[in-house]
């Protein structure tokens, strides 16, 4: 039991301190977030028209019919569209999201560390591999999957992908070391 708390702890105060760093210091999603100059024309708009939510537009109203829905999707094509996350209130409260980061981290590692733990031989690259490919399936399946489908630019996916990548391999690499040291 020792194994897999120490290593999952660990490997969270990895996973984690990469996210502090990705966004931070070394501003890998800068351009995923764009600025415009028309910021607070944009938000006296959306305030008066919105509540608190997530907004694909245009899109068809609840309860439109299939055949009314593909119309509409044809209509569409190869005209302006939008995702919006729209909040009524900005809390500057840091803490709060970054527990949760941190527990999401840990639960992570933690179920990495349980799979491990059933592995019949273990050593630094089976290990390594393994977390790595599983930072790999969370971001084809979460960032490149469900955003594909809102055709979500490269810019924005790519910080996501480096996250994976450096993030799940410095678990890995940590994982690799913990479990197959004697």
């Amino acid at each position: 039991m020792k194994k897999i708390i120490v290593g999952a702890f660990v490997g969270a105060i990895l996973l984690f301190a990469w996210q502090s760093l990705s966004w931070t210091v070394l501003h890998i999603h800068d351009q995923a977030y764009q600025y415009t100059d028309k910021q607070d024309t944009l938000l006296s708009v959306l305030k008066a028209n919105l509540k608190d939510g997530q907004y694909m537009i245009p899109r068809a109203a609840p309860g439109t019919s299939r055949d009314n829905m593909e119309k509409i999707s044809k209509d569409m094509n190869g005209k302006p569209w939008a995702t919006v996350t729209y909040h009524n209130e900005y809390k500057y409260d840091m803490v709060m999201p970054m527990v949760r980061g941190f527990l999401i981290a840990l639960v992570s590692v933690l179920l990495v560390c349980f799979v491990i733990q059933k592995f019949a031989k273990r050593n630094m690259a089976s290990i390594f591999w393994s977390v790595l490919s599983f930072g790999l399936v969370c971001f084809f399946f979460v960032w490149y999957n469900q955003h594909n489908w809102f055709q979500t630019s490269w810019v924005v996916i790519k910080g996501e992908l480096i996250d994976n990548l450096a993030g799940w391999g410095l678990c890995g690499i940590w994982l690799g070391w913990w479990y197959s040291k004697k």
